[in-house]
């Protein structure tokens, strides 16, 4: 039997109706994804249980997807070091986990709604934190939600981001190439989805950096700009913002210290993260030997091949 956390009631049904999750099949799937894995000798990746459940949720058990997530995940962290730079829980994670930017709210949208994140961006100091350091703190909070947050990985994310007194300097720093190469790792590796992203208090200076994150984002009717908190109280709901925005959702300092807490938790899991990754030249001559080879004498008049043989 499968080794996952047991789900609350309400989360289970959302599993059940909206990602076709069977529990008669569920462990077979695990295991095809796992054998998958170990069969690929240019991919090394993690095969526990609550890891890999929580990409064949995401694919809503449809277990050809899933493959292509894990591949994409751990070839993404091959190929893009210049943005993660090294795994470890080091002084500039543990600097941005203190530094009051990022909050992972303790309740979600109700049991079986998706989980909130919250962001300050007015915290940010750029002459610590560039954007590259803040798209690297997201990615180590993002693979502890992998394997720590059922609402996360099934119910999906909202992303409520406080624009008061953001650093224009900061803004100097988008540029849509970097945004793209961001993006593609939240859209196409994480097991999860961006229900609704928030945006409060926005001076007119921001407008622009919108509009450039806007115009790369495939669902744009999932960015919100609210004018006041009234508006946003509309959207979300007060009771699930933190008492800080006149919620009931706990405090943003606490937040931060559990949060804390649970980084420090995983040091040894990011330490084992770098041996975990794609070999690209293994993979080119993996892909090269699957690749079918044309039969002699089988074209068309006009080219094509009729027969195929696979090595």
């Amino acid at each position: 039997m499968a080794k996952i956390r047991e789900l609350v009631p309400e989360l289970a049904e959302v599993a059940r109706l909206e990602l076709n999750e069977d529990e008669a099949n569920r462990d077979a799937l695990i295991v095809a994804l796992r054998t998958w894995i170990d069969e690929q000798n240019y991919l090394v990746a993690r095969t526990e249980d609550q890891f890999l459940v929580a990409f064949l949720r995401f694919c809503q058990w449809d277990l050809e997807e899933a493959k292509k997530r894990v591949l994409f995940f751990y070839n993404y962290k091959s190929k893009e070091r210049s943005l993660l730079k090294c795994r470890s829980v080091d002084d500039k994670v543990l600097e941005l986990a203190r530094s009051g930017i990022f909050a992972t709210l303790p309740n979600p949208i109700g049991p079986g709604g998706p989980r909130i994140h919250y962001t300050r961006m007015g915290h940010i100091e750029t002459s610590k934190h560039s954007v590259s350091d803040i798209f690297r703190f997201h990615a180590f909070r993002s693979e502890i939600e992998i394997n720590t947050d059922d609402n996360w990985n099934i119910a999906g994310v909202v992303e409520v981001i406080d624009f008061t007194k953001i650093p224009y300097s900061l803004l100097l720093q988008f540029d849509p190439s970097l945004f793209k190469r961001m993006n593609a790792f939240l859209e196409h590796g994480l097991p999860t989805s961006l229900v609704a992203t928030h945006i409060v208090n926005a001076s007119r200076e921001t407008q622009f950096v919108l509009t450039i994150i806007r115009n790369v984002m495939k669902q744009k009717e999932l960015l919100h700009i609210h004018p006041n908190l009234e508006s946003l109280y509309k959207a979300i709901g007060k009771e699930y913002l933190p008492v800080e925005l006149g919620g009931n959702n706990g405090s943003l300092n606490e937040a931060i210290t559990r949060y804390e807490l649970q980084l420090n938790s995983f040091t040894n899991y990011f330490k084992d993260e770098e041996r975990f990754g794609v070999d690209e030249k293994l993979r080119a001559a993996s892909e090269k030997e699957q690749r079918p080879t044309l039969v002699a004498g089988s074209a068309n008049e006009d080219g094509t091949f009729r027969k195929l043989t696979f090595d």
